[in-house]
């Protein structure tokens, strides 16, 4: 056979699918590279450990206030014994830890002053009407 021939065979080959798909198109080999050791999965404590939160955008001492307000407000639902405190399963009654967060809860609506919102005045004089009146209730009762 020629080379002539063989050119003849090798366009056969090409021009037909059946012979393309007995051979398979062998690409590049591979160079063999050494394997990078895999790194080691962290905890999930230690993923906790170095996340930190973003700064609050703009925080300041009025947004403080409202935030120790719902603190208080919180604690003095858990004092009157008409929430558990979070994870306990029980309720215990504090009356002179709630008046100490009522009292709290006042002092920081005052110093608030007029940067509250109407909307929040109103919430927060609610708030205390129900704190106030809870806690007189509770007082009575142990009386």
């Amino acid at each position: 056979m020629n080379d002539d021939d063989r050119r003849d065979e090798e366009t056969e080959e090409q021009d037909d699918p059946e012979a393309q798909a007995a051979e398979p198109e062998l690409g590049p080999e591979p160079e063999e590279t050494e394997a990078e050791p895999e790194p080691e999965p962290e905890s999930a404590a230690d993923e906790q450990a170095e996340w930190t939160p973003p700064p609050p955008e703009e925080l300041n001492v009025f947004d403080m206030l409202r935030a120790a307000i719902g603190l208080f407000v919180q604690e003095a639902w858990i004092a009157l014994g008409v929430q558990a405190r979070p994870g306990a399963t029980e309720v215990h009654t504090d009356l002179h830890g709630a008046r100490i967060a009522i009292d709290t809860t006042h002092l920081l609506i005052e110093k608030l002053g007029d940067e509250a919102t109407a909307e929040e005045q109103r919430e927060f004089e609610q708030i205390m009407t129900n704190l106030r009146m809870n806690f007189v209730r509770r007082q009575a009762k142990q009386g």
